[in-house]
């Protein structure tokens, strides 16, 4: 059992990798025109940086999961900034609010500050969604640790409500699959304990939930469901929609993620968010080999990757979640 859960952890982190590599060629485009010119994208196509190549999705997913090890599974903002500044490369495909986010940090704006200056008030895209799978797979066993880990991640890039609720929902999407079990398996119960999981102030996501559930039966029609759940970089507009492709391809981690991109749009971050939760329910051994051989490989790369999943593994084996939170009740932590 063990072993499997090490393999879902890692999963979780490489599906991220996966989805997001195998969704960049055709970020931007229409669920119409995917289907026109690729009928299904179930290759790596050439991309920027080469086939099997990550964007800022995966790097930030690893910078994150490198700064819960550097401090024993605590969220520290200040840790996060400095590792988001250090690894900013606009080849990676940062959006215009990271790259003022990031001017602002090295002016030397308080965190915070320069969150919540962003798009009147903060953002509320994706983008601490797409990259706290660490997170989910960290604190799995408590969903209010996850929910507060995630919030809390968050708020380093994301100030509006929306952009931190969304992360927090997708974080929970993936500690709820890393605990579910294949034989008795529910789409409809997986969305109800999502529900559950989420506070009042979360109204926005709890419809979006319902929206997916009453989807459940139609995914086959793209263009409902684009019209209905979204596809693009708001964070309410693409994380459920990312939940319920893991849910109508849930038996299949290859399936989930090629329905995922077929629906268009911002198709990295959505195949990216829906590969976390399908790695974390399957384990990495589920990546299909020519995929798993395309992956981009380097000081950061692949195995790399890998190895971030098994060290969260042996953290969270090795310490447990802890109750207590210090001094900052909103910073979850590891306790020996």
């Amino acid at each position: 059992m063990s072993q499997q859960l090490e393999q879902r952890f890692v999963g979780a982190l490489i599906g991220t990798f996966v989805g997001d590599a195998l969704g960049m060629p055709v970020e931007g485009w229409s669920w119409t025109r995917i289907a026109r010119e690729w009928g299904e994208v179930r290759e790596m196509l050439p991309a920027r940086l080469g086939r099997g190549t990550y964007t800022d999705d995966t790097l930030l997913m690893i910078a994150l999961a490198e700064s819960l090890l550097a401090n024993q599974g605590r969220v520290v903002p200040e840790d996060l900034v400095r590792r988001f500044r250090a690894v900013y490369d606009p080849r990676r495909g940062f959006g215009a609010g990271m790259h003022r986010l990031v001017r602002l940090w090295e002016a030397g704006v308080p965190w915070d500050e320069a969150a919540r200056s962003l798009f009147n008030g903060g953002s509320y895209g994706n983008g601490a969604a797409m990259r706290v799978a660490p997170v989910g797979v960290l604190y799995h066993q408590d969903p209010t640790e996850v929910y507060r880990a995630a919030v809390l991640q968050a708020r380093v890039t994301h100030a509006h409500p929306l952009g931190q609720q969304g992360a927090a929902l997708q974080a929970l999407a993936v500690a709820q699959a890393l605990r579910a079990s294949a034989h008795t398996f529910s789409p409809e119960q997986f969305l109800e304990d999502l529900e559950a999981a989420l506070p009042a102030s979360a109204e926005t996501f709890r419809r979006a939930l319902m929206m997916a559930g009453e989807l459940l039966d139609r995914w086959e029609d793209r263009g409902l469901v684009v019209r209905k759940l979204g596809n693009r970089s708001a964070a309410h507009r693409s994380v459920p929609t990312a939940i319920f492709a893991f849910l109508t391809h849930w038996t299949s981690f290859e399936e989930a993620l090629v329905y995922a991109v077929s629906l268009g749009g911002d198709t990295d971050t959505l195949a990216a968010m829906t590969g976390a939760i399908a790695g974390a329910f399957h384990g990495v051994h589920a990546v299909p080999p020519r995929w798993w051989d395309a992956l981009e490989q380097g000081e950061k790369g692949r195995d790399y990757v890998v190895t971030l999943g098994e060290r969260l593994y042996h953290l969270w084996r090795t310490h447990g979640i802890a109750r207590k939170q210090g001094n900052d009740s909103t910073s979850p932590s590891l306790g020996a």
